[in-house]
């Protein structure tokens, strides 16, 4: 009698174990360390995560006749504000906030005698003071680098944004 009595007592302790475990397993860390599947990245996405690899710590990157420029980057910190420009000398660009969405590019030589390094910037032109020579942003009547020119508009160069990187296209 002692027998029946210990697996009446013992059989429903293991039938309520063995239906438990499933939770039990459901529960393990196996299953908490397994990540749920990945959102696949667009090609613009990787192509940004690529490009920040390859950022130098001057806080840009060329690659043919591209320029990618992490705007973070404490050098081009100054064009988070609107109407505020960056003579960027070893790129050969003048960078201008144009509004909150609008980065433009623009050659940073003096159409009038090639100098880079002496521009200021007020009422949509920028102003070389070597010679006091003032040029425009707008398309069209473009003057080129050291063309002997005193007016005009600058050389332009498509830019496009994502995120937090910029993008100047040289190969027009």
């Amino acid at each position: 009698m002692k027998r029946q009595k210990f697996i009446g007592s013992i059989c429903p302790i293991l039938l309520a174990s063995m239906m438990a475990s499933p939770i039990l397993v459901s529960c393990s860390k196996e299953e908490e360390e397994e990540e749920e599947p990945a959102v696949p990245l667009s090609e613009e996405e990787k192509a940004y995560l690529e490009t920040l690899e390859k950022i130098n710590e001057d806080g840009y990157f060329t690659e043919g006749k591209k320029l990618h420029i992490l705007l973070t980057h404490e050098r081009y910190k100054e064009l988070d504000t609107i109407a505020s420009f960056v003579n960027d000398m070893e790129n050969g660009l003048l960078l201008l906030r144009k509004t909150e969405e609008h980065l433009l590019a623009f050659d940073n030589c003096c159409p009038h005698l090639g100098s880079r390094n002496q521009w200021t910037y007020n009422n949509n032109k920028f102003r070389c003071n070597n010679h006091g020579n003032s040029f425009g942003t707008s398309e069209g009547f473009t003057s080129y680098c050291s063309s002997n020119s005193r007016s005009g508009n600058l050389r332009q160069f498509p830019l496009s944004i994502f995120k937090d990187l910029a993008t100047v296209d040289f190969t027009i």
